[in-house]
């Protein structure tokens, strides 16, 4: 009885749920000048996705007519704002192949835009200012391409771009107190619009204080110089944000803003810096995992102003199952400008990889010069001690354990297209290192390597990244470069579908004569390639995504030997979860074409398995 009763009442709950309307599909009809996708981004009433459709999801798409009328309103604004002055719009829903799914059309007539017949641009200001301005470069460009121009449409909503845009001129060019008014005789009947760009620079400045707030443990001093700017200099906007990233950029300051005060409108200006200053001294402990270093943490100290002049000397100790390393650093945040920077690090260090277990201590010595705020150039100096030992019977290095000293001259730069948290556009980081210059190491040689990496937004929640990495190394000796020196590559960041530096070359191990499997050799040249596509789930849960990937590379002994081995392939796919750590990764690599020492065979010994191609890679952060 029970099992008779629920199930009329479970189905009439159905039946009612089924009877509430739900917004199924939205779509848009007479939008000549914009796209459904454009429109739909303007309204807030949304259509559930396939998978939404599927399962049921329906909660948060009821039909919401109140909803509905407001979309049409803000339909008509949209298009208001960009000089369709009589636009008309309708809404109505209809029933889909059920009553409860409901179809929703925006019929849109547009009708005729306001075009600009006349524009000019008048600068009130003396005839020597007036000329000044007109003359800039910038101006030139800016009076050649501006929203207001004759022809287009007279959009409203352009108006703070186009007073933005000359007030930046002025700003540019000595002017703080710059303004600009957009003055417009419309006729509806005639559509069109007479537009007239008034530009009022007021008094052209400059500097004579700098005011500070928030400066505590250093001199104000150690902050003005962190500005390009000085007392006398005439006023620049650019400047300004220059100083203020400059100051921000420094290890000392966690906050940073640079304002004018309220004073005189005259030739002389006055600014206002406020900082505020980290905690002179921090420990930092961080705990991380992955499917290659298993566990790893570091802890960090420093004091960032050990001199009282700004300078920032650190400890830190940092340990994992593939490296121990102490470390200490003392940084000099300003060499001889505000770009400039010096830090000197002395270490020691324990690495345990697949093919040689390395001990070293040394010192790095780096000046760093920022071109740009994303293009970094960097001359380091190292030298270091080293002994380096190999883990694989019957797999030696010149000698079974190796002692040898390296000197090395490194010259590295970075560029980034563009500036953001996630990356977008072109990243490229070459480096020359040009070890035994000057005679002092065991081993002369010269290492080139460029790393090049891509990242294209398909749509808001769809990118494409990519990356080739390559290198050679010009060593004129056969086989007696030491392990740490060589290339090798596959693993987690590398080729996935093979496990850390076993991708390249190999040789095999025994023990007590039997076989061992086989233990990567690296080489002087390498190459690797990645390609992912990254799609976010949001709708799943905030944060989830996914990946597929195509990954390729090849390690050889010597460039003149590239012929020998050709291109091997990882191909899969992976989950990504965006967490307050960082991105976790977890991804799925197949051996696409791997040789016999990739699956463990030795002629007749060894064996293989399905399993044996197929790497799984466990990480925070993204491969690239």
């Amino acid at each position: 009885m029970l099992l008779v009763q629920g199930g009329p009442l479970l189905a009439n709950s159905i039946l009612q749920e089924e009877k509430d309307p739900v917004v199924w599909n939205v779509s848009f009809e007479g939008n000549d000048s914009y796209s459904g996708i454009v429109l739909s981004q303007v309204i807030a009433t949304e259509e559930p996705n396939l998978l939404r459709k599927i399962f049921r999801r329906l909660d948060d798409y009821a039909l919401n007519e109140t909803e509905l009328r407001r979309d049409r309103i803000r339909i008509i604004r949209y298009y208001e704002r960009r000089g369709y002055d009589q636009v008309q719009v309708d809404v109505e829903h209809t029933a889909d192949s059920r009553e409860w799914q409901r179809n929703i059309v925006f019929r849109i007539r547009e009708g005729e835009p306001i075009r600009i017949s006349s524009s000019s641009v008048v600068v009130d200001a003396d005839s020597a200012t007036a000329e000044s301005l007109r003359g800039e470069r910038s101006f030139q460009r800016r009076i050649e391409n501006h929203d207001f121009q004759e022809g287009n449409r007279f959009e409203t909503i352009r108006r703070p771009d186009v007073v933005g845009s000359f007030t930046q001129i002025m700003e540019n060019h000595g002017f703080p107190w710059a303004s600009v008014d957009i003055e417009a005789d419309i006729d509806s009947l005639a559509k069109s619009a007479d537009v007239r760009i008034v530009m009022r620079p007021g008094a052209k400045s400059y500097f004579s204080d700098f005011m500070f707030e928030g400066v505590e443990s250093v001199p104000e001093r150690i902050v003005a110089r962190e500005m390009p700017v000085d007392i006398g200099d005439m006023y620049d906007s650019r400047q300004i944000q220059e100083s203020q990233r400059q100051i921000f950029g420094h290890h000392l300051f966690r906050f940073a803003t640079i304002t004018i005060p309220d004073q005189e409108q005259d030739s002389t200006l006055a600014i206002r810096v406020r900082v505020r200053e980290h905690p002179l001294r921090t420990v930092e402990a961080t705990v991380g995992f992955g499917s290659e270093e298993y566990l790893r943490g570091q802890v960090n100290w420093q004091n960032r102003n050990i001199s009282g002049n700004g300078h920032r000397l650190g400890f830190n100790a940092r340990g994992s199952f593939i490296e121990q390393r102490l470390g200490a650093n003392y940084l000099i945040p300003y060499v001889f400008n505000t770009r400039s920077s010096f830090v000197s690090s002395p270490y020691g260090q324990r690495r345990l990889e697949p093919a040689y277990e390395l001990m070293r201590a040394g010192i790095s010595n780096s000046l760093i010069y920022q071109i740009k705020r994303a293009q970094t150039a960097t001359v380091s100096y190292e030298f270091s001690f080293n002994e380096e030992s190999s883990r694989g019977g019957e797999v030696s290095l010149p000698d079974t354990i190796l002692g040898y000293n390296v000197s090395s001259l490194l010259f590295s730069g970075y560029y980034s297209q563009r500036v953001t948290r996630d990356p977008e556009g072109w990243v490229v980081q070459p480096s020359a290192e040009f070890s035994g210059t000057f005679g002092e190491s065991t081993f002369t040689f010269q290492k080139l390597t460029l790393d090049v990496r891509h990242y294209l937004p398909l749509s808001r929640s769809t990118k494409l990244a990519t990356r080739i990495h390559t290198g050679t190394i010009f060593y004129s000796q056969p086989d007696s470069l030491p392990a740490n020196i060589r290339f090798f590559t596959g693993g987690t960041n590398s080729v996935r579908g093979w496990s850390r530096q076993q991708l390249g070359p190999k040789r095999p191990s025994f023990d007590d004569g039997g076989f061992d499997g086989y233990v990567p050799t690296g080489g002087r040249a390498m190459f690797t390639f990645n390609v992912e596509l990254r799609q976010q789930l949001n709708f799943l849960f905030d944060g989830f995504g996914m990946g597929l990937f195509l990954d390729g590379g090849q390690v050889w002994r010597e460039i003149k030997r590239v012929d020998n081995r050709p291109l091997q392939f990882g191909a899969g796919g992976g989950l990504r979860y965006q967490s307050p750590i960082g991105p976790v990764r977890i991804d799925v690599g197949y051996k696409v074409n791997p040789t016999e020492d990739d699956l463990g065979i030795f002629g007749d010994m060894g064996s293989s398995n399905a399993w044996d191609r197929i790497g799984i890679h466990f990480s925070i952060g993204q491969a690239f």
